[in-house]
């Protein structure tokens, strides 16, 4: 393993990204497809790695949320079918008919102005028409869908491939969440009944794939659980984290009782410590909202991160560790019989874990392993 000067690195699991699509793949059975999620950069974990193990193992699809992204992936000669989920601009268009990225419609003017697009390229654009069926951020009204897809279907140049929604609280499987798929399922007869095909119907984010067989249709979009992580706290599959994060200490100092450490002096050693520098901090992604409440594994051991997270360094109480500069420390993972979770850290500042990858910067190298 390469692992670059600068002492701080995430290490991506890339059989672990294999084992979590296989698990996936299994639920599901063969008549469904898998759309792989890889938006913001794989979550944090690094949109190529993600990908090409994703499809190297069942998936069939790759979905990212803009098509800046999916450029990245075409230029590293991902030639499989890509959707981009957000909403588009004018000026982003032509990048989708270029790339041959599928796109998401649910506006008029969006889907005439690819079929314009298209016809000037000489290419087939496929859309996937999404419905709001209470998510209440894109997509258009279901009393709307029959009349939107028969006009988007009259348009040269694009093809209708696909009808979906989104959920709003699929980990929670409430009333609502039920009363969204009953929405959806009903778009899908009213189109039947009309005599419109549409070959794909997906519905399904990681949590309603893991509780819900209804939810499954015949695609599901597969995200956090692609790296790893859970919507709550039930485990229908064995997943496995896919993100470690590690770095080398700076620097180990002595302080005497009284010493304050950090901005503000908001810890105020209460003993002789020994305080261990980490070369990472608030620009790497490490929230300040970490300090005094996070641990990390040095030899083994947890060690309590102390005062606030600076933006390029943050401090550790080493206790009676007895360790040198250099010594390679874990925020994220395992090390001797110790562990520490995304959830860990998403607990310490009252967040979403997948939140936790997103937010580490460009500046922490990924290493696959």
């Amino acid at each position: 393993m390469d692992v670059p000067t600068r002492p701080v690195w995430a290490e991506i699991d890339t059989q672990a990204v294999a084992h979590n699509v296989r698990q996936f793949k299994e639920l599901v059975g063969p008549s469904c497809q898998l759309m792989a999620v890889i938006k913001a950069n794989g979550y944090g974990h690094g949109a190529l790695t993600a990908a090409r193990q994703a499809l190297a193992h069942g998936a069939t699809w790759l979905a990212v949320a803009f098509p800046e992204e999916g450029t990245l992936l075409r230029r590293a000669g991902i030639a499989s079918p890509i959707l981009v989920l957000g909403g588009l601009v004018p000026q982003q268009l032509e990048i989708c008919v270029s790339k041959d990225l599928a796109v998401t419609v649910f506006q008029w003017e969006t889907a005439a102005a690819l079929s314009s697009h298209a016809r000037r390229w000489n290419k087939t654009v496929r859309v996937h028409v999404k419905v709001d069926t209470g998510m209440g951020r894109l997509g258009i009204q279901p009393d709307e869908a029959v009349s939107f897809v028969r006009r988007v279907k009259g348009l040269s140049g694009l093809e209708v491939q696909g009808v979906f929604t989104h959920f709003a609280s699929a980990d929670e499987q409430d009333q609502y969440y039920h009363w969204q798929l009953q929405r959806f399922q009903k778009v899908l007869r009213d189109l039947e009944r009309e005599g419109l095909s549409v070959p794909l119907r997906h519905c399904a984010n990681t949590a309603a794939t893991l509780f819900d067989p209804a939810s499954h249709l015949n695609l599901v979009r597969v995200g956090l659980g692609l790296y790893g992580l859970y919507p709550n706290e039930r485990r229908p599959l064995t997943l496995k984290p896919v993100l470690a994060l590690k770095a080398r200490l700076a620097a180990v100092r002595t302080v005497p009782p009284g010493t304050a450490v950090g901005y503000g002096s908001q810890f105020v050693t209460w003993k002789e410590t020994n305080i261990g520098v980490l070369p990472l901090g608030y620009a790497d992604g490490m929230s300040r909202h970490l300090g005094g409440t996070a641990k990390v594994l040095v030899e083994g051991t947890e060690c309590a991160v102390v005062g606030r997270i600076c933006m390029d360094h943050c401090m550790v109480d080493l206790g009676d560790v007895s360790v040198e500069v250099g010594e390679e420390v874990v925020l994220i993972g395992r090390q001797g019989s110790g562990v520490i979770t995304v959830d860990d850290w998403a607990a310490c500042i009252g967040t979403i874990n997948y939140e936790i990858p997103c937010m580490l910067s460009e500046r922490i190298a990924r290493i696959d392993v």
